[in-house]
């Protein structure tokens, strides 16, 4: 109410936020506009709408791209080996220099195997902080949303040790995503959780068939 009685060239601050919806659907480069107006001055702002970038980690024993083995319930000083999945999903703006990092745990290893194996190039992993990275490169607006998602398959192998006997180790910790949005210029950042010898994506693995014996 103090801007409406400003003096001239007096300045004044006013603040305000708005919840945008969880999805906004099939929109592109979203924007918000809204005039303000105050006695006989009007301005009308508009503020750009970052896109929502998704990672999906999910992992498996039953699967079908690479045929895993080893014991179920895992069993200490004994090779089981699991499939991890990624797939990337960009809602509303291009985005570029898409990547996808994790880190594997100490127990946890690479077998080689990737699908598809076009994405082998693009797929790193350095042995001394145990990063893995998937370089996605240029996502456009609604990819993965509104066709197939781009995504990887990679075997790890577990060997899990006397003193995780008990408890459903990690084998790989949360998958972050990062990029550029091309329509706000800002960087974002998505999350999922980590994946443990649980396997909460594959019914075919209890609760209880993840814990180390």
């Amino acid at each position: 109410q103090e801007l409406q009685f400003l003096n001239v060239g007096g300045e004044g601050r006013v603040e305000f936020w708005i919840k945008l919806k969880d999805d906004l659907g099939a929109v592109n480069n979203p924007a918000i506009q809204n005039k303000v107006y105050l006695s006989q001055a009007k301005e009308e702002f508009i503020n750009k709408v970052n896109t929502k970038l998704v990672i999906e980690q999910k992992g498996y024993f039953q699967d079908e791209v690479f045929g895993n083995s080893g014991p179920i319930p895992p069993n200490a000083g004994e090779n089981t080996t699991y499939t991890i999945n990624w797939q990337a999903k960009n809602y509303y703006n291009d985005i570029r220099n898409v990547k996808v990092k994790a880190v594997l745990p100490r127990e946890v290893k690479l077998t080689g195997k990737i699908f598809p194996e076009g994405e082998a190039g693009k797929f790193a992993f350095d042995s001394l902080s145990r990063e893995l990275v998937w370089e996605v490169g240029e996502m456009s607006a609604g990819q993965g949303v509104q066709n197939s998602p781009p995504n990887i398959s990679f075997q790890v192998m577990f060997t899990p040790t006397a003193s995780q006997r008990g408890m459903a180790a990690e084998l790989i910790g949360r998958a972050a995503i990062t990029g550029g949005d091309q329509w706000t210029k800002d960087s974002i950042v998505a999350i999922d959780s980590a994946i443990a010898a649980d396997l909460p994506d594959d019914n075919s693995v209890s609760e209880q068939q993840g814990i180390v014996q």
